[in-house]
């Protein structure tokens, strides 16, 4: 008669084989927690940063003061144009201190509507005068009188030119310009302005690759962009014309002012850009539809709304 196997002999090792790839399993399952844990509270403690910046500036657009609530981080807000510049805390978060990082800063304007004419004129006089005003204090100290050439770029480029065009034809890198004109200004070349403030009685053309990192244009003329210009900011006036490869970045904005019926036009491939779904670009109060749709600056009536990051 056969004998029968003893599986006593085989089910053991298999069990004892079973339980060591559970407990190396279940080790490497406390290892891979361990170093996943720091990370995870780092990712939380980043989001409590920005829900807590996001609320003291929602907060902000309520009338509160800032430190109203102390456990909200501090608001520093200024003008940017005709928006708002809001800033606080609001980075990553460094696990190791418990400090927050870097600072988060949002543009804030009037919320989409329907703007009638009088908000449009009012709210255009009031940053018109504030920016004239602006313009002649930073060009007191060199009045000058004719016609004005610049071929180079200067430390600091400003003044107020009488009786006379302005034209700025340079391929420096220029930190700051600000010229009130009684004539017309043209700015062509490769230059490039961290801020230029001009405010002019006549036409202004942009042509060339200029770029504006931040652009304050009001003009009783015509304003014209061609070529591969650049810009950031705003330009009130009474036309213009966007053509060719222009490109205005958030925040961006074009207003016609004229009277009548304000006209403008933005051709070829040119943009200029509010938001993903509200470009800036305003052809005149007329256009109403287009007009609800647009990055509204804060000098018009009504509440105020996030527009976007900086």
């Amino acid at each position: 008669m056969a004998k029968i196997p003893d599986s006593r002999g085989f089910v053991l090792p298999l069990v004892a084989v079973l339980l060591f790839s559970l407990m190396l399993l279940f080790t490497m399952l406390l290892r891979t927690a361990g170093r996943l844990n720091p990370v995870l509270l780092k990712h939380k403690a980043d989001f409590e940063n920005f829900y807590n910046a996001e609320s003291a500036m929602m907060l902000h657009l309520r009338g509160f003061p800032s430190g109203y609530y102390p456990e909200l981080p501090r608001i520093q807000a200024e003008g940017l144009g005709p928006w708002e510049r809001i800033c606080t805390v609001g980075g990553e978060a460094d696990s190791a201190s418990g400090k927050t990082e870097g600072e988060l800063c949002l543009i804030a304007g009037a919320e989409p509507h329907l703007a009638s004419f009088s908000e449009w004129a009012n709210g255009v006089s009031s940053y018109r005068a504030s920016l004239e005003k602006l313009v002649l204090e930073e060009g007191t100290e060199s009045s000058l009188y004719g016609n004005r050439r610049f071929f180079q770029g200067e430390p600091l480029m400003s003044g107020v030119i009488r009786d006379g065009d302005l034209e700025v034809d340079c391929s420096d890198s220029i930190r700051r310009a600000s010229f009130w004109v009684e004539g017309r200004s043209l700015f062509r070349g490769r230059a490039h302005f961290d801020t230029l403030r001009l405010y002019s009685l006549a036409d202004v053309v942009f042509q060339g690759e200029v770029s504006v990192d931040y652009l304050e244009l009001y003009t009783q003329g015509h304003f014209r962009a061609e070529g591969d210009v650049k810009f950031r900011g705003v330009a009130i006036a009474s036309s213009f014309q966007i053509q060719d490869r222009v490109q205005g970045l958030f925040p961006a904005i074009v207003v016609a002012h004229g009277a009548g019926i304000p006209w403008g036009e933005i051709t070829g491939d040119a943009v200029v850009d509010g938001t993903v779904d509200a470009p800036g670009g305003l052809l005149g109060v007329e256009d109403a539809e287009r007009v609800q749709r647009k990055l509204l600056p804060a000098f018009m009536g009504g509440s105020r709304k996030i527009w976007g990051r900086l």
